[in-house]
């Protein structure tokens, strides 16, 4: 039985510019395969345009995304967190620097003293990232 896991990341209202800046930070293709104005759910006014499914690949990595439009951001922080992976301290650190920019950093991106380099953070748009290099 082949199983493949996807995650699926929902933002605040905030899922288009989510997907902006993770492009322009870890490149890959990421498209915006329907908004809330399919004529099928009815939306709050000037909430049409907002994402309804979205689909983003980088280096082999995929996941979904969308706005939840009834999201509780406390309850929805801290559940899940992205890892990734990298070949070098100088890319975890740029990536770190990038991603973590207007977040809130939990374990700044250093040589821990387990080995490796490692670091976490929440971005600001609400999801949590781990940037590790062995």
């Amino acid at each position: 039985m082949k199983v493949t896991m996807t995650p699926y990341l929902f933002f605040d209202k905030c899922c288009e510019e989510a997907l902006t800046v993770y492009k322009e930070v870890l490149g890959g293709d990421f498209s915006i395969a329907q908004r809330y104005d399919n004529g099928f759910m009815e939306v709050a006014p000037g909430l049409e345009q907002k994402v309804m499914h979205a689909h983003g690949d980088f280096a082999g990595n995929a996941f979904f995304a969308a706005d939840n439009l009834n999201m509780d951001p406390e309850k929805q922080a801290n559940r899940v967190a992205l890892s990734l992976n990298l070949e070098s301290p100088e890319k975890g650190t740029e990536i770190f620097e990038k991603l973590s920019a207007g977040g809130k950093i939990h374990v700044p991106f250093t040589k821990q003293f387990w080995g490796a380099w490692h670091g976490n953070f929440t971005d600001r748009f609400g999801i949590r990232w781990m940037i590790n290099c062995d």
